[in-house]
């Protein structure tokens, strides 16, 4: 669509002069005013007043030219899902808990990092109950890697406590549990137990993510001190939206590095190498549909790894036909993607290169390490851990 109205088209008798904007025109206006100069005080206000319509007309066209057919009944189609599924939420938590809590931040941080299973621990301990201090401690250990002190506690637990099955768990396992206990069944060559922990961790994975993103944008109880959006006469709507939009997707971006601070040391990233040990467990236990299966996401994460490519050839040569895609896990990666994608358009793309420049990139692809290969021999490779 061209952009058909001129600025002098719309300045009518009047020349305006090519760098000054309606608010340098307006302020030189009232200085002439000031000083009763009442001719140019007419000239400037016209022409300040002929600009900003101007800018109006413009902002219309431009929204015109940038917006898709029919994007306005999707965008209405949208905010009201948004709305429906918001309310529908919050009245089943009103019904189930009342009104919302108005939590100070030091609350929300303390449960955010599982800070309440520090005090548990030492309670435990001068209680004498060394077995529940030592899980108390380690479940804190995990959400605070760095904690020289939790370390000392967490060692000084394991040489007390001799049997850990009496450990009663204050919290499910979750997905890194799950992993790291098939990484040591792995180590042992017990692929059947590997498999099954890894499926386990692979499911609590996805599982895992997509409560993470939901709560990046719904949730009940309430900041006490939070600053409600300044939705006045001069801000606008989409402006507003985008800025708050911008905290959900970055909040969503930080779902998917939530694991990888979890498991020290990993060579790469944790989805792609949970993927490859299971690829690799299922392959030993005759697997091969299932082995297939997880290679293929693999490489939808990381393509130009030729490893997995060379597994996944050798796969498919097992099978008669491919089969279908393990699609949860191939959806979450789509859904991956397309909040990249977004918060690329937000932040800019230059800003998305810099923040992914000294990680592996497995939600965009390509950017993952090679293993290297052994042309002279037909054999799957496994990366260590």
């Amino acid at each position: 669509m061209s952009l058909k109205y001129s600025r002098s088209q719309l300045v009518v008798n009047f020349t305006l002069p090519s760098t000054e904007d309606y608010l340098e025109l307006y302020s030189t206006s009232l200085v002439h005013y000031r000083n009763e100069d009442y001719q140019k005080t007419q000239l400037y206000t016209e022409l300040a007043l002929a600009d900003k319509r101007y800018r109006d007309v413009m902002l219309f066209k431009c929204y015109q030219r940038c917006s898709d057919q029919g994007s306005q009944k999707s965008q209405q189609l949208f905010f009201l899902a948004l709305v429906n599924e918001e309310k529908c939420t919050r009245k089943c938590m009103k019904k189930l808990f009342g009104q919302p809590l108005q939590l100070p931040l030091w609350v929300i941080k303390d449960f955010k990092f599982r800070k309440p299973y520090s005090f548990l621990q030492y309670s435990y301990y001068q209680l004498g109950d060394l077995t529940s201090a030592y899980e108390a401690a380690l479940i804190n250990l995990k959400y605070n890697p760095d904690s020289e002190m939790m370390q000392g506690n967490v060692k000084f637990y394991s040489k007390k406590v001799k049997d850990k099955s009496r450990m009663l768990p204050h919290e499910l396992p979750d997905s890194v549990d799950e992993f790291n206990m098939g990484v040591r069944s792995y180590m042992n060559h017990d692929y059947e137990t590997a498999t099954t922990h890894l499926n386990q961790s692979l499911s609590l994975y996805i599982e895992e993510t997509k409560k993470c993103k939901i709560r990046c944008a719904t949730g009940y109880d309430e900041y006490a001190d939070k600053k409600q959006p300044d939705l006045n006469d001069t801000s606008t709507f989409q402006d507003q939206f985008v800025r708050l939009y911008q905290d959900v997707m970055e909040c969503r971006y930080k779902c998917l590095e939530k694991h990888d601070k979890m498991v020290p040391d990993l060579s790469e990233d944790y989805l792609p190498k949970l993927l490859n040990y299971l690829q690799f467990s299922a392959y030993q236990i005759k697997d091969i549909v299932f082995a297939h299966q997880i290679a293929t996401e693999y490489l939808s994460l990381n393509s130009g790894d030729q490893t997995m490519t060379n597994n996944l050839k050798y796969f498919t040569g097992q099978l008669e036909s491919a089969p279908e895609g393990y699609i949860i896990l191939r959806n979450l990666i789509e859904e991956n993607r397309l909040d990249m994608e977004v918060l690329s358009a937000i932040v800019g793309k230059k800003e998305m290169r810099k923040r992914l420049k000294d990680k592996q990139n497995y939600v965009l692809g390509d950017m993952g390490l090679v293993s290297e290969l052994n042309p002279d021999k037909n054999i799957l490779w496994r990366n260590s851990y």
